[in-house]
């Protein structure tokens, strides 16, 4: 084990300034209750971020659910949800609440300022505040367009009813800023996005679309990120090399998990984007820790390490989330090989 000099916090921050830290920070996007059980012997995230010695810890604005019975709940943005086995319910978009304009016109945006919808955050702050990187969690402009659409009904209407998007994108956007805006007045110190807005092969959209219809708004939601004082970690699945460029141009700080299912080379982004965006990933998730072995996971660690840590600006972690599926020992093996081998200067 190494001695570490410097707090989660000031290792996340150093990252993002695309220095080098005393040793490479590692944090996930989510982990499964199921894994913290097995790993920690408990259900807490905080008592598992403490456990395993993450550099930051992850939360979103508490927004209530009302029960509509068969595993079903309305979310406050309209949304009837489907409960799911892991820890990302899944949206029925058959019931998607805005079906035309009219149905826009009377539909009512949850208060970013509501009470109680800052409750986690606040217990975070006060557990990990100059510990950890403290992270608030929310929406940029394609997930709640999605959503409140429908999935399929969404991506035609991207064609078919481009003005209808943008004005629920851009309503949208004004609640993610001000929910930016509250948590940086309360102590958070970096934004991260769950957007996916690409699959294994390309954008789920075409980058003209990507460009015409959603950058300008993504753009205004980096700005108002760091008009609060904050930083911004991106995070999207699948293969964004199209729309790359663009994403970093908008300003973003970090980029995560470059997906290495979906032909994301870690090697080509840190050549390409390593000196204007902090790089988060990517050791596999999907089979490497649910199927391979301890010696292939230390291998894929110290290649990552390799390709990335030189210079900084690289925390290491999953190539998503920590999952339901993944293998307590093969996690253990990704944290021991980092901790081991992650120090600056770098060995490898």
């Amino acid at each position: 084990m190494s001695f570490s000099t410097m707090t989660g916090t000031e290792r996340v921050l150093t990252v993002l300034h695309h220095q080098e830290p005393d040793r490479i920070p590692t944090f996930e996007w989510d982990i499964d209750v199921g894994v913290i059980k097995a790993m920690t012997g408990q259900e807490s995230v905080e008592g598992f971020v403490e456990a395993m010695d993450h550099d930051a810890v992850i939360t979103r604005p508490d927004y209530s659910k009302t029960p509509l019975g068969d595993n079903l709940y309305r979310n406050e943005w309209g949304v009837v949800i489907q409960k799911s086995p892991e820890h990302h319910d899944m949206p029925i978009h058959a019931q998607a609440p805005i079906k035309t304009w009219e149905d826009f016109e009377r539909w009512q945006m949850p208060a970013a300022d509501a009470p109680g919808r800052f409750e986690t955050l606040k217990r975070y702050i006060q557990r990990f505040k100059g510990k950890k990187a403290i992270f608030i969690q929310t929406r940029d402009v394609f997930a709640h367009p999605r959503d409140l659409l429908g999935y399929e009904q969404f991506l035609v209407d991207c064609l078919q009813r481009p003005d209808l998007v943008r004005a629920i994108v851009d309503k949208t956007v004004e609640h993610s800023i001000r929910v930016v805006q509250i948590a940086a007045e309360l102590g958070a110190e970096v934004v991260m996005t769950g957007d996916d807005i690409a699959d294994k092969r390309s954008t789920l959209i075409s980058p003209r679309v990507w460009e015409n219809l959603f950058l300008p708004a993504f753009r205004r939601f980096v700005a108002g990120i760091h008009d609060a004082g904050l930083m911004y970690w991106k995070h999207s699945d699948g293969n964004l090399m199209k729309v790359m460029d663009g994403i970093v141009e908008a300003g973003i700080d970090g980029i995560d998990p470059v997906d290495p299912l979906a032909g994301m080379d870690l090697a080509t982004f840190k050549q390409r984007w390593g000196s204007r965006v902090a790089i988060k990933g990517n050791v596999d998730c999907a089979y490497l820790l649910v199927t391979g072995s301890e010696e292939q996971v230390v291998k894929r660690v110290r290649e990552c390490i390799r390709i990335a840590g030189l210079g900084g600006g690289y925390a290491l972690s999953s190539s998503n989330t920590i999952h339901s599926g993944v293998r307590p020992e093969l996690y253990r093996a990704m944290l021991r090989t980092l901790r081991e081998d992650g120090v600056y200067p770098l060995k490898i």
